[in-house]
């Protein structure tokens, strides 16, 4: 369980005319209670594993009815106790939650977690509706089962619902139209918390503005209250009182001393203080809980896009800095360094299989978004591992928290190649066809491609010599851009500049890979659809031949050929066949051995008529 004053999850859904398309979206940002690295993982329709019932301990035979994708510690999949933080079905169900931290819970050792809550929905509701029903009537009314309270986010194809509840109360919230977002405090269920949100205010929503003098308290009809210390021409000094609070039987200091400049905001223990004005002596401040003002700031960037919210949007949302939201909270917040995100996309039709998601391993901000779908019968390594989260963790390290912009370059380009594979996807699913095969493929190899762009920049902080790591870069903060056609042509001129820089094999052999993955899954994918072609294979193993020599513009004519040949058989786009010699590449152009020997004739003779003549 989460201690009250830990702030570790952050939810956001948009449904209905809040997105750009016929889809629901669920974003949620997991700073886990369970440490790990974060993974994900697949858990199958009828794999059975024996837990436990709430308050009494006796064994409960579980049989998962949907297959979901979770994410979770890495501890803490099969064969072990599936505890994921957020997960979809195959029912279009997307779950995320974030603790409230309400003293009403089952106070037994054999209380549920929130993990255990999700997974009770997740695993047997057939819909949207039954799994609120199994989250509120049969997890709080009938067995009170939980140890922890809860703001359950669950999104499906037509709708979303927000569900504030503990052990003993819920309270729900549908949205059919709209955006919703929470993190770690209650709103509705605000007043069952009586001695830890009562103090601070009476309601979620309350704020006071009003001037005041050194030494007085601006309070929100409240004990607990904010003092104005100093005030100056230009800022004020201003703390929490008390300055302690009791918290599980130990002291919260709560009054230090805080600086607020003439037209700005700070976060001050449990508030968040504005000065908006300073007349003499006296200061004019504007008070609210710390959470509606962070609720506030992020609404700003949301109804900005409001009706055109995109996994983009979702995207760039889990980015957010401190200094992107006035002072408060991050969403991105590198205090939890095993923080990962997962963006939840569910469509209005095709759901159960054609729902789908994008995974962040690690801190948003060093972490390229990677893709899955609910049909998926697979996923790259290091995702399941944490060796993906590892990675992404180094490069936070190394590089911090602003310095990586360049990854969504690459996020560009994956998520406009997978509307295309989703197109192409939806029209075979109208011809009754499995696309199972077909997405998993394409998944495992953008995340492959996703986990050795991060690579790079791992070798690139093995470079010694600035001048050339600064080229370096310049070089691979581009080789992504718009789709796989346009990437692959920038790879190409970045593997012939990168000859001229000593010490940039590993990186030339990563970017040779990531073409590799990208022509050749082409190819499998469109194998996967009956659009195979034995040509074009052997045309690919013919181009990795000769990248593999050092002959890259032999090879990548080879390579990219193969590319646009299966790309266009994907999309039914008419073509030239295999053997025209624009395809294969000026270096294939054969003459049959007649046709020689019949210019050899006719050169003799021109040439014998010629010297006749003279």
């Amino acid at each position: 369980m989460l201690p009250f004053g830990v702030e570790g999850c952050k939810d956001l859904m948009a449904c209905g005319d809040s997105t750009e398309g016929d889809y629901n979206l669920l974003l949620k940002v997991r700073d886990p209670s369970r440490a790990g690295l974060q993974v994900l993982c697949i858990v199958p329709e009828g794999y059975e594993y024996i837990y436990h019932y709430p308050w009494t301990g006796k064994s409960m035979n579980s049989i998962v009815q949907h297959k979901y994708i979770g994410v979770a510690s890495k501890d803490d999949v099969i064969p072990n106790i599936v505890k994921a933080g957020m997960a979809l079905t195959h029912t279009g169900l997307a779950f995320g939650d974030a603790d409230s931290n309400s003293n009403w819970i089952n106070p037994t050792k054999n209380a549920w977690d929130d993990f255990d809550w999700i997974r009770y929905a997740c695993e047997k509701a057939d819909d949207i509706d039954e799994a609120v029903s199994l989250l509120t009537e049969d997890a709080v009314d009938k067995m009170h089962a939980t140890g922890v309270s809860e703001n359950l986010f669950i999104v499906g194809p037509t709708s979303g619902y927000i569900i504030e509840a503990d052990a003993f109360r819920y309270d729900i919230k549908k949205i059919d139209d709209g955006v919703g977002i929470m993190s770690n405090y209650p709103k509705e269920l605000w007043k069952t918390q009586i001695h830890k949100r009562l103090p601070i205010a009476p309601s979620f929503d309350l704020e006071n503005e009003s001037y005041i003098q050194k030494g007085e308290v601006l309070r929100l009809n409240s004990l607990f209250g904010v003092k104005i210390v100093s005030i100056d021409e230009d800022s004020v000094v201003v703390r929490q009182v008390p300055f302690f609070k009791f918290i599980y039987k130990t002291i919260k200091i709560m009054g230090n001393n805080v600086e607020i400049k003439l037209g700005e905001r700070e976060t001050v223990g449990d508030y968040s203080v504005e000065l908006l004005g300073i007349n003499g002596k006296k200061a004019k401040i504007r008070l609210c809980y710390k959470f509606k003002a962070w609720e506030d700031e992020m609404m700003k960037h949301i109804n900005s896009k409001y009706g055109s919210i995109t996994v983009r949007d979702m995207i760039n949302w889990s980015r957010l800095r401190s200094k992107d939201l006035d002072g408060l909270r991050p969403m991105c917040e590198e205090r939890y360094e095993d923080e990962a995100v997962a963006i939840y996309k569910i469509p209005g039709e095709n759901y159960e299989v054609l729902s789908g998601g994008w995974f962040s391993a690690n801190l948003a901000c060093s972490s390229i978004y990677v893709p899955f779908h609910i049909c998926d019968n697979d996923i790259f390594d290091p995702y399941e591992t944490g060796d993906a989260a590892a990675l992404s963790l180094e490069l936070f390290n190394i590089y911090g928290a602003d310095n990586l912009t360049c990854f969504s370059n690459a996020e560009e380009v994956f998520i406009y190649e997978t509307d295309v594979l989703e197109e192409i996807a939806t029209k075979l699913i109208g011809k009754e066809e499995d696309v199972s095969e077909f997405l998993t493929i394409f998944d495992t190899n953008v995340q492959l491609q996703a986990w050795l762009t991060e690579q790079i920049w791992i070798e690139i902080n093995r470079i010694h010599n600035q001048n050339d790591k600064e080229k370096i870069i310049d070089l691979i903060e581009g080789i992504w851009e718009k789709n796989y056609s346009t990437s692959l042509d920038i790879m190409e001129h970045a593997l012939s500049d990168l000859k001229n820089i000593s010490g940039t094999s590993t990186i030339t052999q990563i970017i040779e890979n990531i073409i590799l993955s990208i022509c050749g899954s082409r190819i499998d994918e469109a194998t996967a659809i009956g659009k195979s072609s034995l040509e074009v294979e052997e045309e690919y193993e013919k181009g990795k031949q000769f990248i593999d020599q050092g002959e890259y513009e032999l090879g990548f004519n080879c390579l990219q050929n193969t590319y646009e040949y299966s790309n266009g058989a994907m999309k039914e786009v008419p073509h030239a066949a295999l053997d025209n010699k624009e395809f294969r590449g000026k270096e294939e152009i054969r003459i049959p051995p007649y046709v020689l020997f019949v210019l050899l004739i006719t050169a003799v003779i021109v040439l014998f008529l010629k010297r006749r003549a003279e």
